[in-house]
Protein backbone atom coordinates (compact mmCIF):
# COMPACT_ATOMS: atom_id res chain seq x y z
CA UNK A 1 0.00 0.00 0.00
CA UNK A 2 3.12 2.16 0.70
CA UNK A 3 3.83 1.78 -2.64
CA UNK A 4 0.87 2.33 -4.21
CA UNK A 5 0.79 6.51 -2.08
CA UNK A 6 4.61 6.65 -3.29
CA UNK A 7 3.14 6.15 -6.51
CA UNK A 8 0.18 7.99 -6.72
CA UNK A 9 2.16 11.42 -5.12
CA UNK A 10 4.67 10.91 -7.92
CA UNK A 11 1.74 10.96 -10.91
CA UNK A 12 0.41 14.46 -9.33
CA UNK A 13 4.19 16.01 -9.24
CA UNK A 14 4.68 14.87 -12.64
CA UNK A 15 1.29 16.28 -13.59
CA UNK A 16 2.11 19.46 -11.82
CA UNK A 17 5.09 19.92 -13.13
CA UNK A 18 4.20 19.62 -17.21
CA UNK A 19 0.84 21.91 -16.37
CA UNK A 20 3.90 24.54 -14.93
CA UNK A 21 6.05 24.31 -18.34
CA UNK A 22 3.00 24.55 -20.37
CA UNK A 23 2.31 27.63 -18.65
CA UNK A 24 4.91 28.96 -18.81
CA UNK A 25 5.36 28.45 -22.58
CA UNK A 26 1.87 30.00 -23.19
CA UNK A 27 3.65 33.36 -21.39
CA UNK A 28 6.66 33.31 -23.06
CA UNK A 29 4.49 32.83 -26.38
CA UNK A 30 2.18 35.96 -25.94
CA UNK A 31 5.00 38.21 -24.68
CA UNK A 32 6.61 37.29 -28.02
CA UNK A 33 3.41 37.81 -30.12
CA UNK A 34 3.08 41.13 -28.37
CA UNK A 35 6.87 42.06 -29.12
CA UNK A 36 6.12 40.91 -32.35
CA UNK A 37 2.71 42.88 -32.62
CA UNK A 38 4.47 45.76 -31.75
CA UNK A 39 7.62 45.53 -33.96
CA UNK A 40 4.96 45.27 -36.71
CA UNK A 41 2.63 48.65 -35.94
CA UNK A 42 3.81 51.59 -37.91
CA UNK A 43 6.59 53.79 -36.10
CA UNK A 44 5.15 57.17 -34.97
CA UNK A 45 6.95 60.34 -36.31
CA UNK A 46 9.36 61.83 -33.68
CA UNK A 47 8.46 65.44 -32.80
CA UNK A 48 11.94 66.75 -32.15
CA UNK A 49 12.78 70.58 -32.93
CA UNK A 50 16.68 70.93 -32.10
CA UNK A 51 16.95 74.86 -32.83
CA UNK A 52 14.69 74.92 -29.34
CA UNK A 53 16.89 74.38 -27.02
CA UNK A 54 19.52 76.42 -28.50
CA UNK A 55 17.79 79.75 -29.22
CA UNK A 56 16.62 79.84 -25.64
CA UNK A 57 20.46 79.02 -24.73
CA UNK A 58 21.68 82.08 -27.11
CA UNK A 59 18.74 84.80 -25.64
CA UNK A 60 19.68 83.85 -21.80
CA UNK A 61 21.76 86.78 -20.53
CA UNK A 62 21.59 85.51 -16.66
CA UNK A 63 23.11 82.65 -15.24
CA UNK A 64 19.27 81.87 -13.30
CA UNK A 65 17.88 81.98 -17.02
CA UNK A 66 20.89 79.72 -18.28
CA UNK A 67 19.90 77.42 -15.47
CA UNK A 68 16.13 77.22 -16.69
CA UNK A 69 17.12 76.28 -19.95
CA UNK A 70 19.50 73.65 -18.39
CA UNK A 71 16.43 72.04 -16.42
CA UNK A 72 14.57 72.29 -19.89
CA UNK A 73 17.46 70.65 -21.89
CA UNK A 74 17.57 68.03 -19.24
CA UNK A 75 14.00 67.30 -19.80
CA UNK A 76 14.11 67.10 -23.50
CA UNK A 77 16.85 64.27 -22.84
CA UNK A 78 14.29 62.38 -20.16
CA UNK A 79 11.47 62.37 -22.99
CA UNK A 80 13.62 60.98 -25.98
CA UNK A 81 15.00 58.16 -23.44
CA UNK A 82 11.28 57.24 -22.60
CA UNK A 83 10.44 57.66 -26.73
CA UNK A 84 13.37 54.93 -27.08
CA UNK A 85 12.03 52.44 -24.57
CA UNK A 86 8.70 52.47 -25.64
CA UNK A 87 9.62 51.28 -29.25
CA UNK A 88 7.17 53.63 -31.02
CA UNK A 89 9.58 55.71 -32.66
CA UNK A 90 12.17 54.70 -35.35
CA UNK A 91 15.33 54.12 -33.27
CA UNK A 92 17.80 55.29 -35.16
CA UNK A 93 16.14 58.76 -35.69
CA UNK A 94 15.97 58.95 -31.53
CA UNK A 95 19.04 58.05 -30.78
CA UNK A 96 20.47 61.04 -33.37
CA UNK A 97 17.93 63.14 -31.35
CA UNK A 98 19.62 61.82 -27.71
CA UNK A 99 23.00 62.77 -28.79
CA UNK A 100 21.80 65.79 -30.13
CA UNK A 101 19.95 66.40 -26.44
CA UNK A 102 23.32 65.75 -24.61
CA UNK A 103 25.26 67.90 -26.35
CA UNK A 104 22.35 70.46 -25.59
CA UNK A 105 22.28 69.70 -22.47
CA UNK A 106 26.51 70.13 -22.26
CA UNK A 107 26.41 73.51 -24.00
CA UNK A 108 23.79 74.38 -20.99
CA UNK A 109 26.05 74.02 -18.30
CA UNK A 110 28.79 75.49 -20.09
CA UNK A 111 26.60 78.48 -20.48
CA UNK A 112 25.54 78.81 -16.59
CA UNK A 113 29.35 78.09 -15.45
CA UNK A 114 30.70 80.74 -17.65
CA UNK A 115 27.79 83.45 -16.87
CA UNK A 116 28.14 83.08 -13.04
CA UNK A 117 32.06 83.17 -13.78
CA UNK A 118 31.33 86.93 -15.12
CA UNK A 119 28.42 88.26 -13.12
CA UNK A 120 30.83 87.53 -10.11
CA UNK A 121 33.77 89.76 -11.90
CA UNK A 122 31.43 92.06 -12.47
CA UNK A 123 30.40 92.08 -8.27
CA UNK A 124 34.02 92.41 -7.96
CA UNK A 125 34.39 94.81 -10.08
CA UNK A 126 31.19 97.13 -8.73
CA UNK A 127 32.38 96.76 -5.28
CA UNK A 128 36.08 97.77 -6.50
CA UNK A 129 34.67 101.24 -8.12
CA UNK A 130 32.41 102.07 -4.73
CA UNK A 131 35.29 101.33 -2.64
CA UNK A 132 37.38 103.70 -4.54
CA UNK A 133 34.72 106.24 -4.57
CA UNK A 134 34.78 106.34 -1.00
CA UNK A 135 38.31 106.34 -0.80
CA UNK A 136 38.82 109.13 -2.98
CA UNK A 137 35.99 110.99 -0.45
CA UNK A 138 37.96 110.19 2.13
CA UNK A 139 41.29 111.46 0.55
CA UNK A 140 39.60 114.76 -0.20
CA UNK A 141 38.38 114.79 3.61
CA UNK A 142 42.16 114.38 4.52
CA UNK A 143 44.26 116.84 2.33
CA UNK A 144 41.57 119.65 2.28
CA UNK A 145 44.38 121.11 5.14
CA UNK A 146 47.69 120.85 2.29
CA UNK A 147 48.66 123.17 0.39
CA UNK A 148 46.03 123.55 -3.00
CA UNK A 149 48.87 122.51 -5.63
CA UNK A 150 49.77 119.76 -4.05
CA UNK A 151 46.35 118.36 -3.49
CA UNK A 152 45.69 118.93 -7.45
CA UNK A 153 48.52 117.35 -8.67
CA UNK A 154 48.12 114.31 -6.58
CA UNK A 155 44.42 113.98 -7.21
CA UNK A 156 44.99 113.71 -10.74
CA UNK A 157 47.61 111.02 -10.32
CA UNK A 158 45.12 109.00 -8.59
CA UNK A 159 42.32 110.00 -10.72
CA UNK A 160 44.32 108.64 -13.61
CA UNK A 161 44.95 105.27 -11.82
CA UNK A 162 41.48 105.02 -11.06
CA UNK A 163 40.55 105.40 -14.65
CA UNK A 164 43.05 103.54 -15.66
CA UNK A 165 41.90 100.59 -13.69
CA UNK A 166 38.15 100.81 -14.43
CA UNK A 167 39.18 100.85 -18.00
CA UNK A 168 41.38 97.70 -17.92
CA UNK A 169 38.84 96.00 -15.62
CA UNK A 170 36.17 96.63 -18.19
CA UNK A 171 38.28 95.43 -21.08
CA UNK A 172 39.26 92.64 -19.34
CA UNK A 173 34.90 91.85 -18.98
CA UNK A 174 34.56 92.68 -22.48
CA UNK A 175 37.11 90.31 -23.75
CA UNK A 176 35.69 87.48 -21.42
CA UNK A 177 32.03 87.98 -22.79
CA UNK A 178 33.16 88.11 -26.28
CA UNK A 179 35.29 84.45 -26.24
CA UNK A 180 32.49 83.42 -23.79
CA UNK A 181 29.53 84.06 -26.39
CA UNK A 182 31.82 82.77 -29.44
CA UNK A 183 32.94 79.64 -27.66
CA UNK A 184 29.10 78.73 -26.52
CA UNK A 185 27.83 79.44 -30.31
CA UNK A 186 31.06 77.45 -31.56
CA UNK A 187 29.46 74.66 -29.40
CA UNK A 188 26.14 74.84 -30.31
CA UNK A 189 26.89 74.92 -34.07
CA UNK A 190 28.87 72.17 -33.31
CA UNK A 191 26.23 69.95 -31.83
CA UNK A 192 23.62 71.16 -34.70
CA UNK A 193 26.33 70.25 -37.46
CA UNK A 194 26.90 66.89 -35.88
CA UNK A 195 22.81 66.23 -35.78
CA UNK A 196 22.85 67.56 -39.45
CA UNK A 197 25.72 64.85 -40.81
CA UNK A 198 23.77 61.95 -38.55
CA UNK A 199 20.95 63.23 -40.60
CA UNK A 200 22.57 62.75 -43.90
CA UNK A 201 23.35 58.91 -42.70
CA UNK A 202 20.20 58.27 -41.11
CA UNK A 203 18.31 59.44 -44.57
CA UNK A 204 20.90 58.56 -47.77
CA UNK A 205 17.84 56.41 -48.91
CA UNK A 206 15.60 59.51 -48.81
CA UNK A 207 15.20 61.94 -52.08
CA UNK A 208 17.97 63.73 -53.23
CA UNK A 209 16.32 67.16 -52.79
CA UNK A 210 16.17 66.49 -49.25
CA UNK A 211 20.01 65.46 -49.56
CA UNK A 212 20.96 68.77 -51.03
CA UNK A 213 19.10 70.65 -48.53
CA UNK A 214 20.56 69.02 -46.09
CA UNK A 215 23.99 69.53 -46.91
CA UNK A 216 23.54 73.29 -47.95
CA UNK A 217 22.62 73.63 -44.08
CA UNK A 218 25.48 72.12 -43.00
CA UNK A 219 27.85 73.92 -45.26
CA UNK A 220 26.15 77.45 -44.00
CA UNK A 221 26.43 76.23 -40.67
CA UNK A 222 30.20 75.46 -41.31
CA UNK A 223 30.65 79.00 -42.86
CA UNK A 224 29.57 80.28 -39.52
CA UNK A 225 32.09 78.57 -37.75
CA UNK A 226 34.77 80.13 -39.34
CA UNK A 227 33.55 83.38 -39.14
CA UNK A 228 32.98 83.53 -35.48
CA UNK A 229 36.54 82.00 -35.24
CA UNK A 230 38.24 84.80 -37.41
CA UNK A 231 35.54 87.44 -35.69
CA UNK A 232 37.36 86.28 -32.18
CA UNK A 233 40.65 86.71 -33.42
CA UNK A 234 39.91 90.71 -34.97
CA UNK A 235 37.79 91.46 -31.81
CA UNK A 236 41.35 90.02 -29.58
CA UNK A 237 43.82 92.20 -31.32
CA UNK A 238 41.73 95.48 -31.44
CA UNK A 239 41.09 95.01 -27.17
CA UNK A 240 44.83 94.70 -27.44
CA UNK A 241 45.56 97.97 -29.65
CA UNK A 242 42.71 99.63 -27.11
CA UNK A 243 44.53 99.32 -23.96
CA UNK A 244 48.16 100.02 -25.34
CA UNK A 245 46.39 103.58 -26.69
CA UNK A 246 44.74 103.82 -22.67
CA UNK A 247 48.10 102.91 -21.28
CA UNK A 248 49.95 105.21 -23.65
CA UNK A 249 47.23 108.07 -22.95
CA UNK A 250 47.47 107.56 -19.43
CA UNK A 251 51.16 107.77 -19.23
CA UNK A 252 50.80 110.94 -21.06
CA UNK A 253 48.98 112.52 -18.80
CA UNK A 254 50.63 111.68 -15.55
CA UNK A 255 53.98 113.19 -17.20
CA UNK A 256 52.85 116.41 -18.16
CA UNK A 257 51.33 116.49 -14.61
CA UNK A 258 54.02 115.96 -12.56
CA UNK A 259 56.71 118.46 -14.29
CA UNK A 260 54.77 121.46 -13.27
CA UNK A 261 55.01 119.96 -9.45
CA UNK A 262 58.40 119.17 -10.23
CA UNK A 263 59.33 122.36 -11.65
CA UNK A 264 57.72 124.25 -8.35
CA UNK A 265 60.41 124.26 -5.45
CA UNK A 266 59.57 125.21 -1.72
CA UNK A 267 59.33 129.06 -1.11
CA UNK A 268 58.23 129.89 -4.58
CA UNK A 269 54.85 132.49 -4.68
CA UNK A 270 51.82 129.76 -5.76
CA UNK A 271 50.42 132.99 -8.21
CA UNK A 272 53.98 132.94 -10.28
CA UNK A 273 53.81 129.51 -10.66
CA UNK A 274 50.13 128.90 -11.99
CA UNK A 275 47.99 126.47 -11.49
CA UNK A 276 48.28 122.86 -12.95
CA UNK A 277 45.19 122.35 -15.53
CA UNK A 278 45.38 118.80 -16.24
CA UNK A 279 43.14 117.10 -19.36
CA UNK A 280 41.93 113.95 -18.53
Amino acid sequence: MGVAVNGAAFSSNALGSATGVKTSNNVAERMKAARDNRNKRPKKKLNYNPREISSQLVRAKKSNNAGVVLIRARGKLSVLYKAYASGQYNNSEVQIAIVHARRMVECSRIKVRNLKEEEILEGKNNRDKVNGEQKKRNEIRRRVRRKEQDAKVKMALEENQRILKEKTQKQILFQKRRIHRNYEQSKITEADLKYLEDQIKNNQSDNSSEYDGVSLEISMAASQMSDLQMAEQQIEQQIAMEVEMEYAAIDAALSSAVSPAQAQMPGMDAAASGGVNITI
